[in-house]
Formats: structure tokens, sequence, C-alpha cells
């Protein structure tokens, strides 16, 4: 740093400091975003600095060398008559010359001194200020000049002294129209006598002068308060001033007693007593908030983690039992999302309202119901067996199969259950809230309006999934674990390959070959499905390219497409940035949808899938006939195909209800002109059915298993 600049730190207070380094960081050629965000950062500070204290700096001789807007607003002296004065301008003669004496002496032998002190405005008005003055050492650690802080008190000072001549004109006045209660106690014969009683407050509480003035407090006071009373009164008679609180009837009280001396001994002790009512109610109200979720009233996540706590101490002492049931609204955000946050609040409430009302003390022996949060609810419960918590189990499922009332509208909420116990399913509050939360989403996999107990099984469950989701990001973000393997969709009249399903494989270092049905699930359920998707989409896409510059121009690749990738704001857009970069023809692209995510959204769907038309991609419904059962969707929507699910073929041609399915399947899509694949081909009896019936297409073991890009081509080559 130059001699300029560290000049410039010992010629400023604060008021000029940031200014005068500004300057001379320009000077310096000093500048970049993080020195001028710093130089904000003081600028503000400076500011509130400014804006709030009151600030001089003077010399050795109390020259004022500079003040800030504060001093002159306060002192309604500009800056110009200020700077150059001795600081005599604003004395004000009430103090003597010892009391500056003293300030000199103290300031100039390089101590901080503290001190309030009356001034004098331009103006002839007085004010008081709070000050503080530090001393600035010279090289030689000589106080060279002197900085004062100080803050305005006159406001106080004139209440001070207005209570000052009013207590000294007419004390008793003041005393009977304060709105507390001031009372002074004297020992009289090991008793405790009034000797002052006044206020508004005394009354009100049933303390009357003219009755108890010199009167005993043990003949006075309730015996509900008179022990806690004299325990502090006799506390402050040793010399210690107490603080406490009392409830008579309804008010609450704030007392403080400080022991009298006269002579050095303590003759009486004083007391003034306080009505804090108001604010303890709204300290209740606070807490309440603060522990009851607004929208239900129902105890909070808060107020569960202090009780729980509690009740399981108790069961370790009592050798009680002490266990969570952790409610969940199934399909909730249904109602969020279709009619939005303020019917779904509603039915919350009435959500609410419906399990205070349930009575389960025929099985359990006592019971708290808590809201945690949106649809997530809980109750404590003791004093019970577990074949009693099974029926109270289904006596909530059974309560939440009559439905909401909307604007005479129904609406049908079920509720999944997971349930633990201490200390079988652990030894904490926390640790039971997890694995009852553990054992929900167990009853939700298991199909949901259902309950489960917690087993260890279902934390090793859970972690594992934790190990597939965490081991799938990393797959995610190299490229040798993750490979697209492709089942060849052959055309029943020319038996040649037509078209591939490009199905993902997961060979992990450690573990080897991981099967999609225990990592997709898990990429569904944590939103990986999304990056996994445009992953396979671009795999697909990059083969198909390849396969078109080795000749093979005419080759189909289906991709499945999750319904969480196919309602993505950006799907689309990313979709026809692929295609237009990689050059890719669009009809060879069939994206494979299954019925139930097609149904779901529907406007939003017919919006994708038009636009998936335009570009030319090709649609095919998967594993056809295992979804909805309405069929009016095959006019609505822009398909191309249909795929038969393998659970119909498998037993071709013996099954006669699979061959009614499949035939029906078949004759459906081809009236509606739509090509149709059968899945699951595994022998030629299937196979000979399927050419009868003239269905398009087929896949499956029977012809090829799902094989590499490279066996792809030489299947290709082979034909």
């Amino acid at each position: 740093m130059s001699k300029d600049l560290i000049n410039t730190f010992k010629r400023n207070t604060s008021i000029n400091l940031v200014y005068e380094l500004k300057r001379e960081l320009i000077k310096l050629n000093i500048k970049s975003q993080m020195v001028e965000e710093i130089l904000g950062e003081l600028s503000d500070l400076s500011y509130a600095h400014d804006q709030s204290t009151i600030v001089a700096t003077t010399d050795k001789n109390g020259t004022i060398l500079s003040v800030n807007d504060t001093f002159c607003r306060i002192s309604k002296y500009s800056r110009e008559e200020l700077i150059g004065k001795n600081h005599r301008i604003l004395k004000s003669n009430h103090h003597s010359d010892d009391f500056y004496a003293d300030m000199w002496r103290t300031i100039t032998s390089g101590n901080v001194w503290h001190g309030e002190v009356k001034n004098r405005a331009k103006d002839r008005t007085y004010y008081w200020v709070k000050t503080s003055i530090f001393p600035y050492f010279d090289e030689n650690g000589i106080p060279y000049k002197f900085v004062s802080i100080r803050t305005d008190i006159t406001e106080g000072k004139l209440y001070e002294e207005q209570g000052r001549r009013l207590l000294k004109n007419d004390f008793f006045q003041v005393m009977g129209n304060l709105d507390n209660f001031v009372f002074k106690l004297k020992k009289i014969n090991k008793d405790y006598v009034f000797t002052l009683i006044a206020g508004k407050l005394a009354e009100e509480i049933g303390i009357y002068k003219d009755n108890f003035l010199h009167s005993s407090i043990s003949k006075i006071l309730p015996p509900v308060i008179l022990d806690k009373f004299l325990y502090y009164v006799e506390k402050t008679f040793t010399g210690k001033k107490s603080k406490f609180e009392l409830k008579n009837n309804n008010k609450h009280l704030y007392i403080t007693l400080s022991p009298f001396y006269r002579e050095n001994e303590i003759q009486e002790i004083v007391g003034s007593v306080n009505d804090i009512t108001e604010l303890k109610n709204s300290e209740l109200t606070v807490q309440h908030m603060a522990y009851h979720d607004t929208l239900t009233n129902l105890p909070n996540r808060r107020m569960l983690d202090l009780n729980l706590t509690q009740h399981i101490q108790t069961a370790k002492e009592t050798n009680k039992n002490v266990g969570v049931m952790y409610i969940d609204l199934d399909h909730f955000k249904h109602i969020n999302d279709s009619l939005g946050y303020q019917v779904g609040d509603y039915i919350l409430i009435l959500a609410a309202h419906r399990l205070k009302k349930v009575e389960l003390t025929n099985y359990i022996g006592d019971y708290v119901l808590y809201h945690l949060g949106g649809d997530e609810f809980l109750l404590v419960i003791y004093d019970f067996k577990e074949d009693d918590v099974v029926k109270a189990c289904q006596y909530l499922l059974k309560n939440f199969e009559s439905p909401f009332l909307y604007k005479q509208a129904d609406i049908h909420l079920t509720i999944s259950i997971g349930i633990s116990a201490y200390p079988s399913c652990g030894e904490t509050s926390e640790d039971l809230v997890k694995n009852a939360d553990i054992a929900l989403y167990t009853a939700k996999e298991k199909g949901r309006n259902t309950y489960m107990f917690y087993t260890d099984e279902m934390n090793k469950k859970l972690v594992k999934k934790l190990q597939i989701e965490n081991e799938l990001r990393k797959a995610l973000t190299t490229n040798d674990q993750l490979m697209l393997h492709y089942q060849p969709q052959v055309d029943l009249k020319t038996n040649k390959i037509v078209g591939v399903e490009a199905l993902i494989r997961w060979l992990h270092p450690e573990k080897g070959y991981i099967p999609p049905l225990e990592f997709i699930q898990v990429a569904e359920e944590t939103g990986l499905i999304i990056p996994l998707g445009e992953w396979v989409l671009k795999e697909a896409v990059t083969e198909i390219k390849k396969w078109q510059q080795l000749g093979f121009d005419n080759i189909r690749v289906g991709v499945n497409i999750s319904n969480k990738q196919f309602q993505h704001p950006s799907f689309i857009n990313d979709l026809s940035k692929l295609l237009e970069k990689t050059r890719v023809n669009p009809s060879l692209l069939e994206l494979e949808i299954t019925e139930n995510s097609l149904l779901e959204n529907t406007k939003a769907t017919v919006e994708t899938l038009t636009q998936l038309k335009e570009l030319g991609i090709q649609i095919a419904i998967d594993d056809f006939g295992t979804g909805y059962s309405s069929l009016s969707y095959l006019q609505t929507f822009p398909i191309t195909t249909l795929k038969i699910d393998q659970t119909f073929v498998y037993h071709l041609p013996d099954n006669k209800g699979d061959r009614a399915i499949v035939s029906s399947i078949i004759n459906l899509a081809h009236n509606l002109g739509l090509r149709v694949i059968a899945e699951g081909v595994e022998n030629k009896e299937a196979l000979c059915y399927l050419q009868e019936e003239q269905c398009n297409e087929m896949q499956g073991y029977y012809f090829s298993r799902p094989v590499s890009a490279d066996e792809i081509i030489s299947l290709l080559k082979n034909e």
C-alpha cells in the first residue's frame, strides 16, 4: 500500500474514509469487481454508521478536524462552522471544570473515556449525548488526535429530569397514578408489613392502600402465591435483588424486589409489580404459532420432536411402549395439480378434522395427532399391543373410504400408514419417525391404501436403493458403464429386420451386470430418469447415424420414453436440437410410450404428440392392452404403432383368451391404419399364429435376444 494511501487512512474518520480510499485507488489505477464490491459494502456500512451515530475528530488541542452529517444536524452548525474551531464551541457550562479535566486526563493518557455530556447547539438549545472518546496514537505511542462516538440521549434525559421533578414536587400523586404497583416492605418481628402501597395496579389485584398499609403480607396475599413471594422477600433482605413472576387469578405479574439501605443496613425492600398479562398472552400466541401448524392448528414437527423425546424417556423409566403411525394422503399431489392449492388446503383441513375426530381409544391407550406439513400427519401412540395397532390402522383406512365433499363434488382420497415402535424400531425420536417413514414408503410401494410395520429388511432395501441412486449418478458421468443393446424387429412377410428396440444395459465395474428392473424404478423415483432418458436418446440417434453411413438407412429404432421425460418442458426442444445436430431422418426414430403415461395430463400430451408428428417422429404405444380400457384416445392421438404386450403372446396359440385379445388388437390396429408389433415371441407356434392373423412385425427371443450395435450390423449384413 502506498504512503499516500496510508496517510489517507490516518487523516480521515469513517465519514470520509470510503470516499478518500476510492479516490486513492483510482489514482493508483487499482480497479476490479471485487474492489468495487468491497467499496460498495464499506459505503453502505459507512452510511448506516453516519445515519445512526454522531462522530467527530479533534486534534490533541481539541480543535475539530472532521464531523459527520449527524453531528451537524444535532448541533445545528454547518461543517464549515465547526471544522477548525475548538470543541468548546459546544460547551453548555452544565459540567464543572473538574469534569472536563478528568476527561482530558483520561484520553491524553491513552485511555478511552465514557460519559454523558450536555452540549449547547447553535440555536442555544441544549442536548445530551452519551459519549465515548478514543485516542489515536502516533508512531511513538503518543495520542495525537481523538475520535468521539456519540449517541443522542436528549429525550431520555428530558424524561429523567422531568421524572425527578415530578417525584420531588408531588411524589405520592405520581405514585398513585402509576399503572403498575409500587410498594415497600419492612421486617417487624419476623413478619413483613407494607410501608408503602401505590399505583393503580394495586387496587386491580385487590391490595388497597387504606385497608392494607402497615398490614402483614401473610394476611393479604393468597396462600397459592404467598410462599413463593416470601421466598424472594427473604432473599432480598439478605442483599440480593430478586426478579420473578407470579400468576394471581387471571393476571400475570412481574415483580422486582430491591434492598433499601440506610447507614449500610437493609431497612426495607422496595418492590415494583408490572402487569404482563398482555405480554404473556402474546408470548403464548407466538409459542402456539411456533409449535402448531397454521393451516390445521395441529401440533407441528417442532412440537413432535419435544414431546416424543420426553415420551421415550418416560417409556424407558416406566417400561411402557411408545410408537408412531406416519400417515400420508395417497395421490394428494393430483389434487393440487388439477384443482389448485386452495382446494388442496381445504382438503387438508377436512382430512385433519377427520383424523382428529376419529376415536382410537378402543384400540390404543392414548395418542396425539401432529401435522408435519403438506399431506403428512403423524400419531404418537402409547400403551398398545401390535394386534390393536393393526385394528386401529384398519379403522383409519375404513374412515377414509367416504369421500370429501367440495362444491357438490366427491373427492376420494385414501391413506397409507407406516408404523414404528420403541425400542424395537429405534431408541430416539428421530429414529422412530425415520423408520415409520420408511414403512410408509413401503406401504406406498405395495399399492397404497394400506399399512406396514417397520422391519430392518425395509431399511436394507432403502439403503440399496440409495446406493443404486448414487452409483447411477456416477455412471451417468462416465462413458464406460451404460450401453445400449438392440432387439431386432422383423417384418413377418419378408422376414427382414426393419427395426430395433433400444434397451439400456448397465455394466457396473464392481457389481457386474445390474438388471434394468433394479435401477429404472430408482431413476423414476429420484428424477434421474430425465438425464438417463436423454442419454439413451442421444446414443440411439448417434447409432442411427452410424448405420446410415454404413448403408443401412432404413432401420427404425424404438426408444422407450418415461412419462416424466415425455412431460418435461424442454423435451421437444432438446429432441429437435439432437435431430438437427445429427441430421438423422426423424422417421427412423420411434418413441415408445405406455398407455397410462399417454392418458395423464391429456391436453399437454396431445400438444406434445402433435409436435412430435410435425417433426416426423413415429409414436408407438408400448405394452398395449395392459393399461386403460378406453380406446377413444387411439383416434385422438397421432399414433403410428401398437405393440402387443408379451403377456398375451407368450401362450399363443394355446390360450384361447390370449388368441382373442391378440386378434382383436391386430384387427383394431389395421382398421385404424396402424402398424402392429408383437413382443415376446419365443416359439414357432406363436410366430405362425401371428403370421396367420397378419400381424406386421415381431420381436422376441425366437429370432434374437437384445444384442450390441456391432452384432446388429452383422445380422443386417447376413440377411
